[in-house]
Order: C-alpha cells, then sequence, then structure tokens
C-alpha cells in the first residue's frame, strides 16, 4: 500500500456519529400528531436546545412529526450532546407536573457516507432511527460501530447489552451508554503513581482538504510513539488511549484524564505528493508552549520503516523535552519542581555536558528519593551518577562514590526486587567497578529477565560481553538496545557503547564511525576517548591516536595505565587491549 492510497476505497468513504431521539410522554411514544417535534422542543426548552446542540458541535439532519435524527462531528460530542440534553430534561420536568414530564428515548450510531454525498447512507439513518423504539425513556443506546469510537469509562460507562435480532434485518451489538462517573476505588493511590513524565501524542488532525486521509495522523501519532516509547525517563501513553481523547476540548482534560504532563499535537496537508506537518509539544498544566515547528517530506516517506519525518520529529520532541526539565532544574528551587520535572531532569543532568548541570543532577535525584523513599528509579539514577563520576575520572573520592553508588542500587532493589534498571545498575558497578562477573552477571540477566523492553540492561549486557564475553554478541545486544529507544535524548551513550561493541569484535573502523559520532555530541566524555585511541592504535594511526589521548589527558590528568586497570578487573581482553594502545600511544604506566 501506498501513501496515496491512505483513504477508505468503496462506498463508505467517511464517517460520521448520527444520533436519533423520540420524545416521550411518561410512557407512551409520541409518535402520532400534536406537530413536529422540533416546534415541541422549542416549547419545551427554549433556545437551551440549540444551544446544546451548537455546543456539541452538532445540527440536525433529519426531522419527522415524530423525531430527529442529528449528526455530531464524533462520538464525543455525540454522547456528551445525548447526556446533556437528557439533563436538561431531568431539570424541566422538576418544575413540570407528571402529565406534562418529558423523556427522551436515543440511539446513536456511526453511519457511512457514499462518494461525493452529503447525507448519510439511508440503511444507517434507519438503524439509528429504529434503535430508539428499543430504548427506554431517558436511555441512550449505541451500536458496536460507534461504541468503537468510544473510550469506557471516558466518554461513558458502556455496557454490553451483546446482540439483538428481533427488531433487525441482521444482529446488531448494542451498548448502553451511561454518564461516566469517577469511582474512587478505581483511582491509584499516590505512592503507588510511576514518577516519570507522561507524554500523550495525540493523533494529529487532518486539514480541511484531507478529511478522507484521516488514517495519516494515527500513523504520525503511532511512529511517533513507537520511536519514543523507552526513552529514558519518559512515560509515553499508549495511542489506544490518546485517540480517545483527540477531539478533546483542552490540554486540561488530557492531564486528567491520561496523567499527561505533556502534550505533542498537531495537524497535517498534503500538497503536490508532499506531507506537511505541523505540531507543538505544551505542558499540559501550564499550557507553556515548549516547541512549535513545521516539518514537510515527501507522503511515501511516512510508510517507510525509518521514515524521516517520524524520525525528526520524535527526535526533536525528546530533545526539547530534556532541554526544557534540565533548564527548569538549574534555574528554580527543587522543592517547587514536580516529582516527574525532577525524574526526567535529574536522568538528563546525569548525562549533560557541564559539570555544574552533572552535580545539580545528584541534587535532583537526592530530593527525588527524599520525597519518594520507596521508589526504586530514582535510586537507580542516583546509583548510576555515582558510577559515571569514577568511570569519567572525575570523582575526588572514588571507593566512596562506588559504594553510595551500591547503597542505592540495594535500596532501590529493596523497594522494588524486580527493577530492571536498578538491576542493571547493580550489574553495571559489579563488573566495571568491581570487577565481579559472576554477580555482574546474575543482575544483568535478572534485568533483561524482568523488562526485555529496558534500553539499558541490554546497553550494559553488551558492555559485559564486550568485555568478558563473544564480542559478536555484544555487537547484537548493542543493537536491541538502541532499537528500543532509536531516538533517545543521550543517543551518545548508545553510540558509545554501539562503538565499544564493535571495538570488542574487531570492527575497528566502525568502532570509530560510532566513537566520533558520539564524541561530537558529548566531547569531553572519557569513555568514548579510550574506545578511539583504541581503535585508532590498533588501525596504526598512531597520530590521530595521540591526538586522541591529548584529548583524554585535558578531560583527566591523572589518568595512567595503572589507574585504569585498577578499575575493575583486569582480567578482561578488552581492558587489556586498551591498556596495550594506552601504553602504545604514549600514556604514563603510573
Amino acid at each position: 500500500m501506498s501513501a496515496t492510497d491512505l483513504s477508505f476505497a468503496g462506498p463508505r468513504v467517511e464517517e460520521r456519529p448520527l444520533m436519533a431521539m423520540d420524545l416521550a410522554y411518561g410512557s407512551s411514544s409520541v409518535r402520532d400528531g400534536g406537530g413536529p417535534l422540533v416546534n415541541r422542543l422549542q416549547r419545551w426548552a427554549g433556545d437551551a436546545y440549540w444551544q446544546l446542540l451548537s455546543h456539541h458541535k452538532g445540527h440536525i439532519v433529519q426531522q419527522t412529526s415524530h423525531g430527529l435524527t442529528m449528526e455530531f462531528a464524533d462520538a464525543r460530542h455525540c454522547m456528551q450532546a445525548a447526556f446533556a440534553l437528557n439533563e436538561l430534561a431531568e431539570t424541566l420536568n422538576a418544575r413540570a407536573s407528571e402529565s406534562e414530564q418529558l423523556r427522551l428515548r436515543t440511539g446513536a450510531h456511526l453511519a457511512g457516507y457514499g462518494r461525493g454525498q452529503r447525507t448519510p447512507l439511508e440503511q444507517d439513518v434507519q438503524l439509528t432511527s429504529e434503535l430508539t423504539a428499543m430504548a427506554e425513556p431517558g436511555e441512550v443506546l449505541v451500536t458496536a460501530e460507534l461504541r468503537d469510537r468510544l473510550a469506557d469509562g471516558l466518554d461513558a460507562d458502556l455496557e454490553d447489552m451483546g446482540h439483538w435480532v428481533e427488531s433487525f434485518a441482521q444482529p446488531v451489538r448494542l451498548f448502553r451508554a451511561h454518564p461516566r462517573h469517577e469511582r474512587a476505588a478505581e483511582r491509584l493511590p499516590n505512592g503507588s503513581r510511576d514518577l516519570r513524565p507522561g507524554l500523550a501524542v495525540i493523533p494529529f488532525k487532518a486539514g480541511v482538504h484531507e478529511s478522507k486521509r484521516w488514517m495519516i495522523g494515527e500513523l504520525i501519532a503511532d511512529g511517533v510513539i513507537a520511536r519514543l516509547s523507552h526513552s529514558l525517563g519518559l512515560r509515553v501513553i499508549a495511542r489506544q488511549s490518546t485517540t480517545a481523547l483527540r477531539d478533546s476540548d483542552g490540554l486540561q482534560q488530557i492531564e486528567h484524564h491520561l496523567g499527561a504532563t505533556f502534550v505533542l499535537s498537531g495537524s497535517y496537508s498534503i500538497r503536490n505528493g508532499r506531507l506537511i506537518v505541523t505540531a507543538e509539544l505544551a505542558e499540559a498544566r501550564s499550557h507553556a508552549l515548549l516547541w512549535t515547528g513545521r516539518l514537510q517530506h515527501a507522503l511515501d516517506d511516512l510508510l517507510q520503516e525509518q521514515s524521516e519525518l517520524l524520525h525528526e520529529l520524535a527526535h526533536t520532541v525528546a530533545q526539547a523535552l530534556g532541554t526544557a526539565h534540565v533548564s527548569q532544574a538549574l534555574a528554580r528551587p527543587l522543592p517547587s519542581l514536580d516529582s516527574s520535572f525532577l525524574m526526567l531532569a535529574g536522568i538528563s543532568m546525569v548525562h549533560s555536558h557541564s559539570a555544574k548541570a552533572f552535580e545539580r543532577g545528584r541534587e535532583a535525584l537526592t530530593a527525588l528519593t527524599e520525597r519518594h523513599p520507596g521508589h526504586a528509579l530514582p535510586r537507580a539514577w542516583l546509583a548510576m551518577w555515582h558510577a559515571l563520576n569514577v568511570v569519567k575520572g572525575s570523582s575526588a573520592h572514588a571507593a566512596r562514590d562506588i559504594k553510595q553508588a551500591r547503597e542505592q542500587t540495594q535500596r532501590a532493589l529493596d523497594a522494588e526486587p524486580r527493577n530492571a534498571m536498578a538491576q542493571a545498575v547493580e550489574g553495571y558497578i559489579q563488573y566495571q567497578l568491581l570487577g565481579n562477573l559472576k554477580l555482574a552477571h546474575g543482575h544483568l540477566t535478572s534485568a533483561v529477565e524482568a523488562n526485555p523492553s529496558e534500553p539499558m540492561a541490554w546497553l550494559f549486557k553488551s558492555l559485559f560481553s564486550a568485555m568478558w564475553g563473544s564480542s559478536s554478541l555484544a555487537v547484537t545486544e548493542a543493537y536491541v538496545a538502541r532499537s528500543l529507544s532509536p531516538v533517545d535524548p543521550l543517543q551518545y551513550f548508545f553510540d558509545l557503547f554501539t562503538g565499544n561493541a564493535l571495538l570488542a569484535d574487531r570492527q575497528l573502523e566502525h568502532a570509530i564511525t560510532c566513537g566520533r559520532k558520539s564524541l561530537r555530541a558529548h566531547k569531553h566524555h572519557v569513555p568514548t576517548l579510550r574506545v578511539l585511541l583504541t581503535a585508532h592504535a590498533e588501525l596504526g594511526q598512531i597520530d590521530q591516536g595521540r591526538a586522541v589521548v591529548d584529548q583524554l589527558r585535558a578531560e583527566a590528568p591523572e589518568l595512567t595505565v595503572s589507574s585504569y586497570l585498577g578499575m575493575g578487573s583486569q582480567e578482561s581482553p578488552l581492558r587489556q587491549r586498551m591498556a596495550n594502545a594506552m601504553r602504545m600511544l604514549g600514556l604514563p604506566e603510573a
């Protein structure tokens, strides 16, 4: 299927909700005499009825002496109108005598429209009308087709009535719709909520001339969600949930129903075979706009596995989120920041280029562990901070940092024994800093088993395999990690580990390519420099290797071959290769 086929073929090229309504006095349906129903509604409710219909994006498409059929822009507004009209009836009935009280019988269906037609198909109009004969006064019945466009518990509380054959030419699956009411027992306690900020990617809206290609908006959302779904420190909400809010009236509703901290939304149009996407990223609570942009690519690009448009959009959003959190964490007092802000800001600053931001990352994660002592994730990342402080060569007290790192992983695992990130960091500490291969392997295996979709578990497992296991397996594991988080804001870290695996596998040119890519994003990263100098030395590129050693000594003046070998196990073949390369390129032995 090509992108030009992203529309419905056949007779039903468009679908919209229809709602039929019968008015009943007491228990007898008003089907005979008395004037058109619309006139009775005007006498009954005055302007309130028309105001409600307009507010909920509806209009009358057909009226008879006994009923009305109305069309709506979307399923949510259709349900809101049905409930609002019933509520209006109840309000007016409170002031009327028993004989004058009115009840609404309501049925709703997702109707199709023929090609080039502005009116719904006759069989769908007939079906919608017949639903009112089955509805009790005050009741709203919907077909399965419309129910699929509604979110149960969000748009309405939906009760399955099963298949109904009587009164219909073919079996019809029906649902009874009740006004939604939030049940306190179903709310999650605050202590169990995910500390990561939530991102809701709302399906993009079609431009005026693209309504037949509404599917494109779903594909854009799907693609961005897939690319961001395993980004470190971010909770990306599934499209099944965000689709239910595609016609939401505002960010506040999205925040309330989905727990979203941020919302990505937008629109698209097609011109001369080009897909033009306008997008904006906003903070749900404050409505602050974090980023807005306009992207343009060939329409067929959207269906490619390596879609440039989707990659660019996801990458830009990831970078904007990281930047926004870090800037707030640096500028504002930590107690004033929401926990989700602290979480993503802390993770971003653990890998910051700035020494000031790196230190602030420790403060942010420490504040988070104090605020939420029973959560494993902030402790795991605080342990990661201490470990990286040693690995980068910036720690003034390496033994103390290692001890503090292990204290945090142990407390994290006490709280959540199967937390994949905590298991992965503990494994990393065991082999990279303590040289305990057996314990390291056990923790890394547990991390992958606990969550096969945790990219950091695969990254650390790749490094373990590169150091002491199979070099070809290390390459595979690195690429698994990359596939799980293809546009991660910490991409340099993924490039480093991939380069390290390629170095272990003696794919030296490819290792240099990955190392240079990592270094472009993080110029002062010591482990990346070690990968590069080793690859250059083993290729006989001595001048290039010595230039990297000069950079390394500028970043870590105290580093010697012996101090490097003293960090972790000396028995690793790859570590020995790196030590030999350092000697070859002139780094002091002690």
